[in-house]
């Protein structure tokens, strides 16, 4: 994403952090040469912590930490991800012409944005045009996290967003090899993103009535209709999937909220999708430390997405 400087080395170590106003995620990660990924810390701290620099004080006091890469997270008002049609142009002068693209799409002045581009797979049918992700932020809000940041780490390197932060976190899943469905329940959305081999072909955040906080009790024919719609929407998208690229259809979910929401949402979602809907389970992917009771509602899933940014490209 939004590369701020050559990318740093710190003994295997990778920090990410989530700042927004009301909280701060903070996620710190080791893969090991093995493979092996340790997970050191994943919280969520109260927004005051990271100005008191609370939050952030283990990378500085920390021999194994001071050099860690940092990436942090733009909260999902600060930019827009779109998908636009490939500008025919050498590849230094595209995100220039992709700039230009989107004066008429995106809700905010173009001249005000940073812009940068990654790969959509190519779609095997009905699509005759080449089709790129665009992401455009609020140059504003990416003053706002450098300014925050950086003054309180010593490897700060790069700005992400949480659709490839949790992509991160969706290529580690075993059922990705085949193609897994990765949905991410926040405070009033949840976040879909499908991947396959590591790649992301398709990301929708979808908005929610409600909070989820009072679904019908297991066993009740009634249906909730923030259940009812995750389970429309992520039929669409796997309908979409299925129909525009070539590979075998996606048939498991991962449910991720961090508390009891994604349990109660397990067995809605099979009855309805008939998919095969399963809870995330961190301990499942990650050698977690001693003690550490990993945070993984939507913010510490995002940081933890950030953290597995690596020097091989994972981002």
């Amino acid at each position: 994403m939004l590369s701020l400087l050559k990318r740093a080395r710190g003994r295997g170590w990778h920090v990410g952090v989530v700042p927004t106003e009301r909280e701060t995620a903070l996620a710190i990660v080791r893969t090991t040469r093995s493979g092996r990924r340790l997970l050191r810390h994943c919280a969520i701290h109260p927004a005051s912590e990271i100005r008191a620099e609370h939050v952030l004080a283990p990378l500085t006091h920390s021999r194994d930490l001071a050099h860690a890469p940092v990436s942090a997270v733009l909260s999902a008002q600060d930019y827009q991800l779109v998908q636009v049609e490939a500008p025919e142009v050498q590849q230094s002068e595209l995100r220039s012409a992709v700039r230009w693209k989107l004066r008429d799409i995106i809700n905010f002045p173009v001249t005000d944005a940073v812009i940068d581009v990654f790969e959509i797979p190519e779609q095997a049918r009905y699509v005759e045009a080449r089709m790129i992700f665009a992401v455009a932020a609020r140059a504003e809000a990416v003053r706002r996290v450098v300014d925050l940041v950086r003054p309180r780490v010593r490897d700060f390197d790069v700005i992400d967003i949480p659709e490839l932060c949790l992509r991160n976190v969706s290529a580690l899943l075993p059922q990705d090899a085949r193609g897994v469905a990765l949905l991410a329940l926040g405070e009033g959305f949840a976040q879909l993103v499908l991947t396959s081999k590591r790649t992301l072909y398709l990301t929708r955040r979808i908005e929610l009535a409600r909070r989820m906080e009072t679904l019908t009790l297991e066993g009740s024919a009634e249906v909730d209709p923030d259940t009812q719609a995750l389970a429309i929407e992520l039929q669409r998208s796997l309908d979409y999937y299925d129909s525009h690229y070539e590979g075998a259809p996606i048939g498991d979910v991962i449910v991720a909220s961090g508390d009891e929401r994604a349990a109660r949402l397990i067995e809605p979602l099979r009855a309805q999708t008939g998919l095969n809907v399963q809870p995330f389970d961190v301990n499942a992917v990650f050698e977690v430390a001693p003690g550490l009771e990993p945070d993984t509602r939507f913010a510490g899933l995002v940081a933890l997405g950030a953290a597995l940014r690596t020097d091989r490209g994972t981002s």
